[in-house]
């Protein structure tokens, strides 16, 4: 059985030790879904946080390549640090699907953790 008193604090948010890894998980369970391989290299736009970490773990247990950008990048700084890093997916914020919508990409997959719907991946191309 977990323990579930909080193991870890950031500011003012706090979790357990079962929480990241579940969401380490979900990452997980959704780059593969999108058929991400070995190799390829993924774009995480989240903000500095748990999210961030725990999308940059889920991304190296897949054995992708965590590429952080900014999360106050437009759309067109996307595309353009896609291109660059020759990335095809992004990890995005739920409240981000929307501002990025006219990248032309594939329906984003969602992404659960046990507290609910937390991030999004989207296909560029």
């Amino acid at each position: 059985m977990r323990n579930e008193n909080p193991s870890v604090t950031l500011m003012d948010y706090s979790m357990s030790c079962s929480k990241p890894v579940d969401r380490t998980a979900a990452v997980v369970a959704a780059l593969a879904e999108l058929g991400v391989c070995p190799g390829e290299r993924v774009l995480i736009m989240l903000p500095d946080g748990p999210g961030f970490a725990e999308a940059f773990a889920g991304t190296i247990q897949h054995g992708a390549v965590p590429l952080p950008v900014n999360p106050l990048l437009p759309a067109h700084g996307i595309v353009a640090a896609a291109a660059e890093a020759g990335a095809r997916l992004v990890l995005v914020s739920v409240d981000q699907i929307h501002a990025l919508a006219d990248l032309g990409a594939r329906p984003p997959v969602l992404i659960e953790g046990p507290q609910g719907l937390w991030a999004a991946a989207l296909r560029l191309h």
